[in-house]
């Protein structure tokens, strides 16, 4: 179970496919037994590519000879094909609600809504707000970015909604009494200070509308991306058997772009993975890009503490320090 930190143009694609390619050669599982996860379907797509050509090796060598007579062995089919399900984060978070939604009761759809309907669904919330004592200086674009930008950070941490509300009612508070009693005591505001003391006071009107935001998605069954992430990291850490399920299926697990998982992704497949299945993560915690979506830079360097051993070890870390993008050219 390493993590495997990777720079680039390292050749960490190459790496998880050559692995791919030792343990399916070495009949310690079969392509099928082995699952890729990935961001994007066309990362998705050149990972699968990478894996075929390295597996389609095996097709003129006695190695492949001795795959098919092992399925045979085990009653499967000989004739098949040296492919591994390769598949993005959220495909994989909608194929586990798509199986165990049911045990939420959710009905959940087969796509999540796109941004664009987000955003369309937010900017009617925020623009036929029924609370008359909301003010906002900001332009509606900015607070439905406000909103959107909180019900996601809310679903990404699966915090509660009403002790967050508190605490921050009670921090704001605090810091705007503060800023009074320095009024009070002779000092002059300035255009800064006014402006800590509007958004403070903005911010916490958010709180509903970003509240009312994900019950209306709740309520007309329509999941956003966000929603998808959250509800599969529920259903891997209340219902145990699931896990049982995916670990049973998929024998060995490799992670693309890990520095760029969510906390709902890692709560996910930790709780589906962890405990010492075979799992290799790679990544570089330098091309974090996804910060604003829940990522950390930091998740890589505690996948020890998300994936440890059986024993409770930490898994191995390997270096990839080399890149190969930028080759130096001789004439």
């Amino acid at each position: 179970m390493p993590a495997v930190i990777a720079g680039a143009g390292s050749g960490k694609t190459e790496t998880m496919s050559s692995r791919v390619l030792f343990l399916v050669a070495n009949g310690v599982v079969r392509p099928e037994e082995i699952l890729g996860l990935t961001f994007t379907r066309k990362a998705s797509s050149e990972l699968g590519v990478r894996i075929r050509k390295r597996l389609r090796l095996l097709q003129n060598t006695p190695l492949f000879e001795a795959i098919r007579h092992q399925r045979s062995k085990d009653n499967l089919d000989q004739n098949f094909v040296l492919d591994v399900p390769v598949m993005t984060y959220h495909s994989y978070a909608g194929r586990i609600l798509g199986e165990h939604a049911l045990r939420c009761g959710i009905d959940a759809p087969d796509e999540p809504i796109g941004e664009a309907q987000l955003w369309q669904m937010a900017h009617e919330l925020v623009t036929n707000w029924h609370d008359e004592t909301f003010r906002s200086e900001s332009a509606v674009e900015t607070v439905v970015k406000d909103v959107l930008a909180l019900s996601s950070m809310i679903l990404e941490h699966e915090v509660n909604q009403g002790e967050i509300f508190n605490r921050t009612t009670e921090i704001t508070h605090d810091i705007l009494e503060h800023l009074a009693q320095i009024e009070a005591q002779g000092s002059k505001s300035n255009e800064q200070v006014r402006r800590v003391q509007t958004v403070l006071s903005q911010r916490l009107d958010i709180f509903p509308m970003a509240h009312a935001l994900i019950e209306q998605r709740k309520r007309a069954g329509l999941l956003s991306f966000d929603d998808q992430m959250s509800l599969a990291a529920r259903i891997a850490s209340q219902f145990p058997d699931v896990g049982e399920i995916e670990r049973s299926r998929y024998k060995v697990v490799l992670l693309d772009e890990y520095q760029d998982t969510s906390q709902s992704q890692v709560r996910a497949l930790s709780h589906l993975f962890g405990g010492g299945h075979p799992v290799m993560a790679v990544g570089d915690p330098c091309q974090a890009i996804y910060t604003w979506r829940g990522a950390s830079a930091g998740t890589i360097g505690a996948f020890a503490q998300n994936f440890p051993l059986k024993d409770g070890g930490a898994p191995n870390v390997f270096s990839l320090p080399t890149t190969y993008r930028n080759e130096k050219k001789h004439s």
